[in-house]
């Protein structure tokens, strides 16, 4: 993958926390400018905001896992449903049928922005965190083709991945809102 090397810098200087921030924005753009709204679209955007205001993000991992599509939409769904903690039969169900009828796109941003949350979760997050690193750059050429009005990045650069060893201070999401 080939991406502008401004772009790719910044994303360098942004915490993990910002990078997150980033590609939920996008899922939310993307969500309004396709009129796609659903209980579960809801769930996943609260649950993936949560991640800039934690101080568990082992936590917040159990949560997002459950609503990652990867994970829903596995080949074995029966054997992905018993590993669900925070999902009824229903619920599950429910999800792989939202997911599965989303654009293939937006079902991608949604993997690549959950993977910039959990990248590092266990571990270091070395000099730029390259684990957090691609699938932002990920989202943001995914945005760029898809969205109409893809989020000011400097809103996010804001949080700096000089900040707590990388993952940035937690912040409530109103802090990456764009002034209109």
């Amino acid at each position: 993958m080939i991406f502008g090397n401004k772009i790719e810098t910044q994303l360098k200087k942004t915490s993990v926390r910002g990078r997150l921030a980033f590609g939920t924005k996008c899922i939310e753009q993307y969500l309004i400018e396709n009129n796609i709204t659903s209980k579960w679209a809801d769930r996943l955007i609260d649950t993936l905001w949560e991640f800039t205001t934690s101080n568990r993000l082992d936590h917040w991992d159990e949560k997002i896992r459950d609503l990652s599509p990867g994970y829903i939409l596995d080949s074995h769904p029966n054997s992905a449903y018993f590993n669900c903690t925070s999902l009824s039969k229903t619920d599950y169900r429910e999800l792989r049928t939202f997911y599965g009828g989303l654009p293939g796109n937006l079902v991608k941003m949604i993997d690549d922005t959950i993977e910039i949350g959990t990248g590092n979760l266990y571990g270091g997050t070395g000099k730029y965190s390259e684990f957090t690193l691609r699938p932002v750059l990920r989202v943001h050429k995914t945005a760029k083709k898809t969205l109409k009005k893809t989020p000011d990045l400097s809103i996010f650069t804001q949080s700096k991945f000089s900040e707590s060893h990388g993952w940035g201070d937690p912040v409530e999401k109103e802090r990456f809102k764009e002034n209109v």
